[in-house]
């Protein structure tokens, strides 16, 4: 099921669509639009295969989608058409919302009285087979016993929550011979039971009618409830749709780990007397579902195991390994937002790239960056700085966050000496691959930033704003070829002994006057005397 908005001068309303739907001006028009640009049959809407097909009926003023007149489109979710003044908005239902409007929770008033209710902690045991005279019901109890262990096994072996779920419901369709199962979860955000799971033995296409009443009363008490005649049940007296689907048996449990309320399987009947559920299927019933809710808990435990896992993988690639434990620990927290840090920035940038990547072919060039940034990072990690970007052939590393550091300037200086000895070591290995030697300008800055994660739920980095940062870039882009230039802030804060050079003034990009800076050479002792 879809539906399509209307979008025009009186507001927006709204159109479920299952089938083929025609769109005009003319009154028998499935959706009526009163605007004098569109046709009387200006366009119909298909439903083939899986996909909702819209077509324009050579209509005078045309139908746009995006501003580019269409004949023919597949609609996709959030789609726009436009007919003269109307805008058509197409909404694809999710699974979830598909599941939602083949449900109805009916929301009858609460009695006291409940026929035929079961506490779980009250429910009769299986007879021994001595005392079972009926040898028909022996082979049942038997059948559903089997059946029950053989949904346990098959619940063990799936990974998938949803998987687990849909297997769940087809099996106890057929243990207990119920007409319709369902199964809800509870959503904690919202304070409500969500249908994920809707399975009938016979598709009618009618709604699942359940009772809110009886949804409310095993969440809150947490006790399976069973109802033998439910068209005699005064709680049911006003659900006139229950009574016309003929309901007569229903078994409701709760999903319960631990403590914790996950969710109901809900069944019903249309089978009544000694046809319809008895206390021992719902003894089963509630032996089942404890391992549903065991299954339901393993795999909510894998989801976070492997979310964490892609966590820590994406951690791996952009900080030193001591520094992802303390994140993965809650030691270190890298929440959405900002807080003002005092780090040291290093950019490092190959000189003459747009050369070297006009004399060789891109798969080369890639194979390359590859092989120089797998080298740096190492270095970087080495030296305790954590990798912000990769921006082409330029690498910008902090340092100082997100764990602080009080020779977080030293660090830089001493990770930049060592890249640029390290591409020695790398050009020699250049000329195995028959590539060009490659070499790199180093710059670096220090001052208070803005770190933090930056960007959307779906997508966030761990990055840095400021000018110090503006001010490493552009120090980057004034060394040359194997040249490390510095900052005066950060030459203030260095506490080892490095040869230094000052860098003739020059003005840098936004920065009024001229720009204190200086070329370290090599490191000359540990500490300033």
């Amino acid at each position: 099921m879809s539906k399509i908005i209307v979008r025009d001068a009186t507001g927006e309303h709204s159109y479920s669509i299952q089938d083929s739907v025609t769109v005009g001006r003319h009154p028998n028009s499935v959706i009526c639009l009163h605007d004098p640009m569109v046709s009387k049959h200006h366009a119909r809407i298909q439903h083939i295969g899986e996909h909702f097909i819209y077509e324009d009926l050579a209509s005078s003023n045309g139908s746009f989608l995006n501003g580019i007149r269409v004949s023919r489109h597949p609609f996709s979710d959030g789609d726009v058409i436009t007919l003269g003044k109307v805008d058509l908005i197409f909404h694809a239902f999710s699974e979830d919302e598909k599941l939602a409007s083949m449900v109805d929770i009916s929301r009858m008033s609460q009695t006291s009285e409940v026929h035929d209710r079961i506490e779980v902690g009250g429910l009769e045991q299986f007879h021994a087979e001595s005392e079972v005279a009926d040898l028909n019901v022996l082979r049942e109890d038997y059948e559903k016993l089997r059946l029950g262990s053989e949904l346990m096994h098959t619940l063990g072996a799936h990974r998938e929550l949803s998987t687990v779920l849909e297997s769940a419901a087809d099996e106890l369709l057929r243990i207990f011979h119920a007409d319709r199962c369902m199964i809800m979860l509870y959503q904690k955000e919202h304070d409500e039971l969500v249908p994920k799971v809707v399975r009938t033995r016979v598709d009618s296409g009618d709604q699942l009618v359940v009772s809110g009443s009886i949804l409310a009363e095993v969440q809150q008490s947490k006790l399976a409830v069973l109802l033998s005649d439910a068209s005699q049940d005064s709680r049911f007296a006003q659900a006139s749709s229950l009574i016309m689907q003929g309901i007569k048996s229903v078994m409701c449990a709760p999903i319960i780990d631990g403590e914790e309320f996950l969710g109901v399987v809900h069944l019903d009947s249309q089978k009544h007397g000694v046809s319809g559920f008895t206390r021992k299927d719902l003894q089963l019933l509630t032996g089942i579902v404890q391992y549903i809710a065991m299954a339901i808990a393993n795999a909510h435990l894998l989801n976070k195991v492997e979310q964490e896992a892609r966590s820590k993988a994406q951690f791996e690639r952009l900080l030193s390994p001591s520094v992802v434990e303390q994140v993965m620990s809650g030691e270190v927290n890298l929440e959405k937002g900002g807080q003002l840090r005092d780090v040291t920035i290093l950019f490092a940038d190959i000189r003459d790239f747009t050369r070297l990547s006009h004399n060789s072919e891109a798969t080369r060039i890639v194979a390359m960056l590859n092989r120089y940034f797998e080298m740096v990072v190492d270095i970087v990690f080495k030296h305790g700085g954590t990798v912000d970007k990769f921006i082409g052939d330029e690498i910008m590393v902090l340092f100082g966050t997100p764990l602080a550091m009080e020779d977080a300037a030293d660090r830089a200086v001493d990770c930049a000496l060592e890249m640029q000895g390290s591409l020695k070591k790398f050009n020699l290995d250049q000329e195995k691959y028959e590539e060009d030697d490659i070499h790199i300008g180093v710059g670096i800055n220090s001052g208070e930033v803005v770190v933090g994660s930056i960007g959307s739920t779906r997508t966030m980095q761990y990055t840095c704003i400021g000018d110090a940062v503006n001010v490493a870039s552009r120090l980057t882009s004034h060394a040359k070829p194997s040249e490390v230039i510095i900052s005066d802030v950060t030459k203030k804060r260095l506490k080892k002994v490095f040869d230094y050079e000052a860098v003739p003034p020059f003005s840098l990009k936004g920065i009024d006057g001229p720009t204190g800076a200086w070329f370290v050479k090599e490191i000359l002792g540990d500490t300033k005397p």
